[in-house]
């Protein structure tokens, strides 16, 4: 399975999909990593003498509604924009792999738990909950980030489950207990590691996804709070400027719509390339 991970990634400009999506994503992090250098202003500080001013030298993509410079806080969205989506995925990643591995491997009362437990959590609207926990812990970065990782689990934990159920009925499996290795070996020695594919495509679009929500959280005023650079709050305060500096909201949606489209064409591209059953058709 690492044969196969290092041989798709030498495999991506090879693919439009993934190289255009490869693309995107280098843009947006090298937008996240360099704006706190690129940002010509502080992207907090107010110019009442500048309100809603159009494009110009110094300020690239105008101004704001307080005269704050657009182009530095779509630089500094863009940092926290991945720092979320990345903590996100990530920290799901850590709790459902587990809650989804452990009852594919042991299957019986466990697996019939659990697989309840993540089907009645499933079938709540995942909007509803977001907007639930936001609502008692209050907005703010930290709670985004675990209101979106816990809402991240139970569709991790079942992707999991299902190629754990389907790893570990193959012979290799069978010859590992034979020879006495205990399950936790064999589940994260030998089954996990060959099972990576489909959870890192995953993880990939997760990414643009994770993006998406947030925005549209800090669009309904229960993500980040002002005056944070987030992009879905730009788009928020854009809402009573739309005809008069219609910028103000087309910046921050295209930004949103790139990253989103990046991480997709990228984790298409992977699932091609890592997917043996694609790539014998």
């Amino acid at each position: 399975m690492n044969q196969k991970i290092r041989i798709a990634s030498l495999q991506v400009y090879e693919s439009k999909t993934a190289f255009l999506g490869f693309l995107l994503i280098v843009a947006l992090f090298l937008a996240g990593a360099l704006g706190p250098v690129l940002a010509s202003h502080d992207p907090l500080e107010m110019h009442y003498t500048k309100r809603l001013a159009p494009p110009s030298k110094e300020n690239l993509l105008g101004t704001d509604q307080f005269g704050r410079d657009l182009l530095s806080r779509i630089l500094w969205g863009a940092w926290r924009a991945l720092l979320i989506s990345l903590a996100v995925v990530v920290l799901g990643l850590l709790m459902g792999i587990p809650a989804g591995a452990l009852p594919g491997y042991y299957g019986g009362i466990i697996d019939n738990i659990a697989m309840r437990i993540v089907d009645a959590w499933l079938a709540f609207p995942g909007i509803l909950f977001f907007l639930a926990l936001l609502a008692a812990l209050g907005p703010g970065l930290s709670t985004l980030i675990i209101a979106l990782s816990v809402g991240s689990v139970p569709s991790t934990a079942r992707l999991v489950r299902g190629l754990v159920l389907a790893e570990k009925e193959k012979e290799y499996i069978e010859a590992a207990r034979a020879i006495g290795e205990n399950d936790s070996f064999i589940l994260f020695r030998h089954i996990l590691p060959n099972v990576l594919s489909p959870i890192i495509v995953m993880a990939t679009v997760s990414l643009g996804h994770v993006i998406l929500i947030a925005s549209a959280l800090s669009f309904l005023g229960l993500g980040e709070v002002p005056p944070a650079p987030s992009w879905g709050l730009m788009l928020s305060e854009a809402r009573n400027f739309i005809e008069t500096s219609p910028l103000l909201a087309i910046i921050p949606g295209t930004a949103i719509s790139i990253s989103v489209l990046g991480f997709n064409l990228f984790g298409d591209g992977l699932r091609d390339l890592l997917d043996p059953r694609l790539s014998e058709e």
